[in-house]
């Protein structure tokens, strides 16, 4: 029996038991699987699959939940009584509920990007010998370059149901493939590992000599790193490392985040927080993206959105219930980690629109800066006050080149100041995850 016709004849079942509650079932089905090498070697092999259901059950404001593995019919009547009985304890809030069956359109193009049916065809071990493969790709590009430590790849594919008595009925389906390396880079006493990985919807996406090769250029660049004399200078953001502020930005618009008060951008609708290079986008239809989904968590059509534009905040991640509470139209923004969860906003394909600049114009027109590969600490940023102090690695800028490596560097400031101090763009959009941006400068940051 397919989810969802085992959704509808569970929700039919419900309706029997008592007509006056609305119900939503989640059931989600997955396999992963992946393949590990250390030092030259395999190391692991591992395979898992899942399968398990969520339900809510509303009544006059009042929300009970239970979740559980499996989903069978039987598994899922238990959840119900569960759930049944929590009603009779709960406080309700008239915020409280269920989204109402919504018009949505097939958009074939996007299910095709998202499905490889290629994954899952070939023995996971066979990998191994790709993986080592690349081995030589990434160790050819330095002669300092010594091992490849760790070589991995996964895959995985899922499929989620979201139906209610409401009348959502609403599935998804998706694949993904990655692969990462390690690489140690030594020169006298000095080592230094480079890591880079990668992950697509489809295997065929994916270039294993590439992220070789880049975790490889990242370990060797950072042999002979020197401290930089404390400073306020020009810092430039690699994708790589960009993500780290994305996130941030990302859980700082998330509704319920403002409306307890734990993001320095409540009250900020329509109010300028960053300079006008700065537009951040959240596109759940963007073909082949890891966070790309036809439906949110709670069965309502996606679509684009822009958040920040040109500097000024547009919109903030809304589920059903954070959107009632504001007295605002829903976003189709609600998520769940899994079927184990509730839904609450959170972010799909989160962007910083490129520029036009090249990565090398950036470079060559900063006098004094540092070019950030990695930062290390930014999710402990104050996400009230925007204050951070992180630990980064990078490479000097003099002049408009690329002087020396920096090690044991420091960044501090704010990150609405950050934000605000942008002031280059690259054309080189990058996505890791859900996550993607361009190079981009800001201006100046206490570096140390």
């Amino acid at each position: 029996m397919s989810l969802q016709e085992l959704a509808g004849e569970l929700l039919e079942w419900m309706r029997r038991q008592d007509p006056g509650l609305e119900a939503e079932l989640y059931l989600a089905r997955g396999e992963e699987r992946g393949v590990e090498m250390r030092d030259g070697r395999l190391d692991s092999v591992q395979h898992g699959s899942s399968e398990g259901a969520g339900l809510r059950l509303l009544a006059e404001g009042r929300v009970g939940f239970a979740s559980g593995g499996g989903v069978t019919p039987e598994s899922i009547q238990d959840l119900y009584r569960r759930a049944y009985a929590q009603l009779g304890h709960l406080e309700s809030d008239p915020a409280r509920d269920f989204p109402a069956a919504p018009a949505a359109s097939p958009d074939r193009d996007l299910e095709r990007s998202l499905w490889d049916e290629s994954l899952f065809s070939q023995r996971i071990e066979q990998f191994a010998a790709r993986l080592e493969a690349s081995h030589g790709a990434a160790l050819g590009t330095d002669r300092r370059l010594s091992a490849v430590l760790r070589a991995g790849y996964g895959e995985s594919r899922g499929e989620t149901v979201i139906a209610s008595t409401r009348g959502v009925l609403a599935s998804d389906r998706g694949t993904s493939a990655s692969v990462g390396f390690s690489v140690l880079a030594r020169e006298s006493s000095e080592v230094q590992v480079g890591s880079a990985c990668r992950s697509a919807c489809s295997a065929a996406d994916l270039d294993f000599d590439a992220v070789a090769v880049q975790a490889a250029q990242r370990a060797a660049a950072l042999l002979g790193g020197r401290k930089l004399p404390g400073a306020a200078r020009a810092v430039i953001f690699d994708p790589w490392a960009a993500g780290e502020v994305l996130d941030l930005v990302a859980n700082l618009l998330c509704a319920d985040q403002v409306q307890k008060g734990k993001s320095l951008l409540a009250g900020k609708l329509g109010a300028q927080v960053g300079s006008d290079l700065v537009t951040f986008v959240d596109d759940p239809r963007r073909p082949g993206g890891l966070g790309s989904c036809l439906y949110d968590d709670e069965g309502c059509p996606t679509s684009a959105k822009i958040m920040i534009e040109r500097g000024v905040v547009r919109e903030y991640f809304y589920d059903t219930y954070t959107a009632r509470k504001d007295g605002r139209p829903g976003n189709a923004s609600a998520g769940r980690g899994s079927y184990k969860g509730l839904p609450s906003p959170t972010h799909s394909n989160f962007f910083l629109s490129p520029g036009t600049m090249s990565r090398d114009a950036i470079i060559s027109g900063t006098r004094d800066g540092l070019l950030v590969m990695e930062i290390m600490g930014m999710h402990m940023a104050d996400p009230i006050s925007g204050e951070f102090s992180v630990g980064v690695s990078g490479l000097a800028v003099a002049n408009g080149r690329l002087i020396h490596p920096v090690k044991k560097a420091m960044i501090s400031g704010n990150l609405l100041d950050l934000l605000a101090r942008v002031d280059a763009v690259g054309g080189d959009l990058t996505f890791y995850g859900g996550l993607g941006a361009p190079t981009f400068r800001v201006a100046a940051l206490n570096v140390a």
